[in-house]
């Protein structure tokens, strides 16, 4: 922790179909992304084409709790909850490429070798500010090293990241075989503090860049937290086995469970990754496996915030870089399709209940309504109550908005735009 990641034919820009007014725009004081890394199957989850049946598969459909909606009978407990859902069909991407699709969605920019975007989590805290005086702002939970992170952004806006949520916050308390009293543990960290502190003012004042500022304000806040009596927010022990098992006992079950404790007090942003998704081989086996685990935990998290008042003003969306082919491979699995996907969202001021957008018969493009990742990451903008205008100047001075930008002139307009309809 001290270390320093097919536009459908004639269907027309999606901004100019949505209009409304959002009422929900800027509820959301928190956010929890459920990122479905690999490429969760739209077909076989939330857009399933029940007259197509040689692209469904085995896969079969269930009716919700809306009526005239269906999704896959691989998400018995989601067809339970869909009243809160609002779900968008009409995702595309210009690439089916992982590495590309993941870091669009995260950050609504293509990935350059010459620079890093920052992603949602480190956006939010440089628009809207720190939140609380020792917590991290961001969190990411299984998200590996490939995250952007908080790309050109200083490095106190960096996400901590979280590898097993079961293991909490790792390497944050003594070595245990020191097995002395807590005044001789914190005189020898005090002393190790100081030692550095000696060592490293002779660089910090000859080289007093902005950058180097940061680091040590970075360091400084993880120190606070290490001493803070708020670690104890990372330990799932802390939870009673009974909801730690509804949640499911998987890394994925168990970090959507830290996710809910880490809004509850204080944690603006918090991303939670489930991969897997990639299924060229065997689909039909595999995706059910992954649905059960995926289902079980979002709508008990779904219900745990409603019941501790919290879904209101939390926003928790599902994510993921791009669907999976409705031709049927000889190995019996679904390539890479960026032609079509899904996006969902939840609480936070969303409107539940719906749907936008639409593929077409065989979930093969978009038909109606089509949507980008910079319409995504402009959603959740929307949701949190940050200016999608807002330009922000990287190191090298050139311009960045939070879902991308394009000019028009002298001025600077976002090019990725909110659902408003969800907020209505």
């Amino acid at each position: 922790m001290l270390g320093v990641t097919i536009l459908g034919a004639g269907a027309g820009p999606a901004w100019a179909q949505r209009g409304g007014k959002a009422k929900g725009g800027g509820k959301a004081q928190n956010c929890i992304l459920l990122f479905m890394s690999g490429g969760m199957s739209h077909l076989d989850t939330f857009d399933p084409k029940p007259g197509a049946a040689d692209v469904m598969g085995k896969t079969e459909v269930t009716k919700t709790n809306v009526n005239g909606e269906i999704i896959s009978a691989n998400l018995p407990q989601l067809a339970k909850h869909f009243d809160k859902l609002a779900v968008a069909r009409s995702f595309n991407q210009r690439t089916g490429d992982h590495r590309q699709g993941v870091y669009k969605m995260r950050t609504s920019y293509t990935a350059r070798p010459s620079i890093l975007h920052p992603s949602m989590g480190p956006w939010a805290q440089k628009l809207l500010g720190k939140r609380h005086p020792q917590l991290p702002d961001s969190v990411t939970i299984g998200a590996g090293g490939d995250h952007p992170g908080r790309g050109f952004f200083d490095p106190s806006l960096s996400p901590l990241p979280i590898g097993n949520p079961d293991k909490g916050l790792q390497n944050s308390k003594p070595f245990e075989a020191w097995k002395r009293d807590a005044e001789e543990v914190k005189a020898e960290f005090d002393r190790r503090m100081d030692l550095m502190e000696k060592l490293d003012a002779g660089f910090r004042e000859k080289y007093g860049h902005h950058h180097v500022q940061a680091y040590t304000a970075y360091y400084e806040e993880t120190l606070q937290l290490l001493k803070s009596k708020d670690l104890k927010i990372f330990d799932l022990k802390e939870e009673p086995d009974a909801k730690r098992n509804r949640y499911g006992r998987t890394p994925f079950g168990q970090g959507c469970l830290l996710a809910k404790r880490l809004v509850k007090n204080g944690v603006r942003f918090v991303e939670v990754v489930k991969g897997g998704w990639d299924t060229h081989v065997d689909n039909f086996e595999r995706v059910p496996e992954l649905a059960m685990d995926f289902d079980r935990a979002l709508s008990t998290l779904l219900d745990d915030l409603e019941a501790e008042g919290l879904l209101e003003n939390t926003l928790v969306c599902v994510a993921t870089e791009f669907g999976r082919s409705p031709i049927v491979n000889v190995n019996k699995g679904r390539d890479h399709h960026p032609g079509a996907f899904c996006g969902i969202f939840a609480g936070g001021g969303i409107s539940g209940g719906q749907t936008f957008g639409k593929s077409d018969a065989k979930g093969v493009a978009v038909e109606k309504d089509p949507l980008t990742p910079e319409d995504y990451n402009a959603t959740i903008a929307h949701a949190l109550g940050i200016d999608i205008t807002k330009v922000v100047y990287s190191p090298t001075d050139r311009p960045f908005t939070i879902a991308t930008h394009h000019t028009q002139g002298k001025e600077i307009i976002s090019d990725g735009q909110p659902i408003l309809q969800f907020f209505s």
